[in-house]
């Protein structure tokens, strides 16, 4: 009977040590409780953009990708400037282009040289005249439709690529020529150079041919131009810009000429 008494004592004193010892340390138990929730409510905290891609499994370039993709679905519907200057493919392509570049309020400005080549326009100062002349905002290239069966394949990379430096970061298109018969790779080249999303491939276009048999009929290039119009306008290119179809002939051309050299 003493024995359980002193059981019941010990147990008693013991419950009323645990009872003191919470009674006394109650604010710093209640300190921790608060500490803890402070960083619970850290992790929400805005990050920068590397580390919230970081944290979904993104790169930066992935996301990068993801943001460019999503501007696509939705054409820029600015005022642009465009410069589009190539060789005398231009002539039927242009005469319809304008009817768009007019009709969703931009500005078509059109340099034509005929017989003219990538060799001609990376090795004169032509281009860097009229990039100062119109200052473009938007440029579109037909070139190379004298060079389908060219065999100096580096040499014509190097012509495209001086080009393209002169066009600078302005956004730029680049559209193929019209082949009538399989070129010998100059094609390969551009799209080597501008990538998919800034080429239009003309390539396999059915189109009627005038006497020549090279240069489309001015009725195939208006289909030809309105094909283009509609790509300017998709996801399918790196800057689409605005290019409702038009509802009437354009007033304005703005064409130069320049004749072929000797």
């Amino acid at each position: 009977m003493k024995n359980q008494w002193k059981s019941l004592l010990l147990l008693t004193a013991a419950l009323g040590v645990v009872l003191l010892y919470a009674f006394a340390f109650q604010d710093d138990i209640q300190f921790d409780a608060r500490l803890t929730r402070a960083k619970v409510d850290g992790i929400f905290e805005p990050r920068p953009a590397d580390s919230l891609s970081a944290a979904s499994g993104l790169s930066a370039e992935q996301a990068r990708q993801d943001s460019i993709a999503k501007a696509r679905l939705t054409p820029d519907t600015t005022h642009q400037r465009v410069l589009f200057f190539g060789d005398s493919m231009l002539e039927g392509l242009t005469r319809r282009l304008v009817d768009y570049t007019e009709a969703n309020g931009h500005e078509l400005h059109t340099v034509v040289w005929y017989s003219s080549s990538s060799k001609l326009w990376a090795e004169t100062d032509t281009l860097e005249h009229f990039m100062r002349k119109v200052q473009p905002t938007y440029v579109i290239v037909c070139l190379c439709g004298n060079e389908l069966f060219v065999n100096d394949l580096d040499q014509r990379d190097k012509y495209i690529k001086t080009i393209l430096s002169k066009i600078g970061d302005i956004p730029y298109v680049w559209v193929s020529p019209p082949n009538w018969k399989k070129d010998t790779g100059i094609n390969d080249v551009i799209i080597r150079n501008v990538g998919k999303d800034r080429y239009f491939d003309s390539r396999y276009l059915q189109l009627e041919r005038g006497k020549d048999h090279a240069h489309p009929t001015f009725t195939a290039a208006a289909q030809w131009a309105d094909t283009i119009a509609r790509w300017l306008r998709s996801p399918n290119t790196l800057h689409p810009i605005r290019m409702d179809d038009p509802a009437a002939k354009a007033t304005h051309p703005d064409v130069t000429l320049l004749m072929p050299v000797r």
